[in-house]
């Protein structure tokens, strides 16, 4: 199965809380998205959501590759490949069942946890010089009180400390895109507005940033060749 690893203890950005309401049956439950903002110390990161990705935004070059098989060190993947290909580049990933715990308050007991959570909507931002930050939302509607609600959208735009633990492979979900819209069905016009959203009012702002599909542009990267699905 296909798992997003994130470090236990990852510090995030929270971009951004979005409470909503989602219709399950003849009910509507309340449910919460979360835009989260991730810079990794090592961009090798990127290969978890799609195999070869580094590959196809850094390069080494010839001058580096040979120090680095003298002193036996592997070197740093860090030069833009294509530096003209537009950022941020929107990645087809999803995973979903995670447990994802953020720390709050004074102790444990405290923390906030979100259960069944599906990631989502990633975007990948390389930088010249190595750097990465790679965003992604965040959607659950399992137990989700009126008291979490308010403590997670009074931590939007604030760094955050967070754990991500997936699935166990009893409880494994396909990590298809197909699969998490199945547990995730969006919300119906009727749902929006009776939530008092409307068309303009999106639960990922920057989706309008236009973000790159690299299932699209990646495969004309000059020695990189198509990424393998």
């Amino acid at each position: 199965m296909n798992t997003l690893d994130i470090p236990a203890k990852t510090r995030l950005k929270l971009v951004k809380a979005t409470p909503r309401k989602e219709t399950h049956g003849k009910e509507l439950v309340q449910a919460i998205s979360l835009r989260l903002e991730w810079w990794p110390q090592d961009n090798a990161a990127v290969n978890m959501l799609h195999e070869g990705l580094q590959d196809a935004l850094w390069w080494v070059p010839p001058e580096a590759q040979a120090q680095a098989q003298l002193d036996g060190i592997a070197p740093v993947k860090k030069h833009r490949r294509v530096p003209s290909l537009g950022m941020p580049l929107a990645i087809d990933a999803a995973f979903s069942g995670y447990t994802v715990t953020i720390e709050h308050g004074i102790d444990e007991e405290t923390e906030l946890e979100l259960y069944a959570c599906g990631l989502d909507k990633f975007k990948v931002d390389a930088k010249e010089g190595g750097s990465v930050a790679i965003s992604w939302s965040l959607a659950s509607n399992k137990q989700v009180t009126p008291q979490l609600v308010g403590a997670l959208c009074g931590l939007e735009g604030s760094e955050v400390v967070a754990t991500f633990v997936p699935p166990t492979v009893g409880d494994a979900i396909d990590g298809s895109v197909e699969a998490f819209e199945r547990d995730h069905p969006p919300a119906s016009a009727e749902d929006l507005f009776a939530d008092g959203g409307g068309p303009g009012d999106d639960e990922d702002d920057d989706d309008s940033e236009g973000g790159v599909d690299v299932n699209r542009d990646l495969r004309n990267v000059n020695g990189a060749g198509a990424l393998p699905h």
